[in-house]
């Protein structure tokens, strides 16, 4: 019986599972780059309020409703298109400075307008002063010698509550990265490292197979064998 295991393992699901191993990152990339489509599906799809209302559009010169939602994404791109050319014609700053300033008089849209503008402001490289304020930190849990995480500081802002400060972490998630959450750390239990965001994203994205090579080498402690090995035994 032992020998029928061992042949089975050998040449049956050691083979599949060499096989599994080789897909199984090209797997796990199509899973992702399909779930963050089923989002944009379910945002700008022919079934969401933007797809209906671009179909709707396309309606108007054809019967056929999927070269209706088509001609209407291509009417929308093209206005878009269009604006961009009288923006940059006017001169792109003062146009947006000017329509900035009238949708922040909206009361109740002001409060979203404004962090989404400079959200979008960072990702076109316009927000330099906002991006360099950002860096990865290591930020510790509970008493000295306790777990801990890295995560992206916001800001060098700290705000009191209570009789302690706190800065603000964005902590992310694996392996998705840009679905984490917002924290206030105690601004004694976040110390700053010296490596890049990008660098981080590719160890949440990997579920930490990726820290070896990126951590940087001055962090890793050499030759240290596990408390409960052999070598770590008094």
């Amino acid at each position: 019986m032992r020998r029928t295991l061992n042949w089975a393992w050998q040449n049956v699901v050691s083979v599949f599972l060499a096989g599994l191993f080789v897909l199984l990152p090209i797997a796990i990339t199509v899973a992702v780059m399909a779930w963050v489509g089923a989002i944009l599906r379910d945002w700008l799809g022919p079934k969401s309020l933007m797809g209906q209302g671009l179909g709707q559009v396309g309606a108007r010169f054809v019967t056929d409703p999927n070269v209706a939602s088509v001609l209407g994404w291509a009417v929308a791109l093209a206005a878009i298109w269009l604006l961009g050319v009288f923006v940059i014609s006017l001169g792109r700053n003062e146009v947006e400075k000017r329509f900035h300033s009238l949708v922040e008089q909206i009361p109740i849209v002001n409060i979203l307008y404004k962090p989404v503008v400079q959200v979008v402001d960072m990702l076109k490289g316009g927000g330099q002063d906002d991006v360099k304020g950002m860096g990865v930190v290591y930020c510790a849990f509970g008493a000295e010698g306790g777990a801990g995480f890295l995560g992206l500081l916001v800001s060098d802002d700290a705000y009191r509550f209570g009789d302690r400060e706190y800065k603000i972490v964005y902590i992310p998630t694996s392996p998705v990265p840009m679905s984490g959450g917002i924290i206030f750390a105690p601004a004694a239990s976040v110390h700053k490292v010296d490596m890049r965001v990008d660098d981080l994203m590719q160890i949440y994205f990997s579920i930490g197979v990726m820290s070896s090579k990126v951590i940087p080498q001055k962090y890793v402690v050499p030759g240290v064998p596990p408390p409960d090995s052999p070598e770590g035994s008094p």
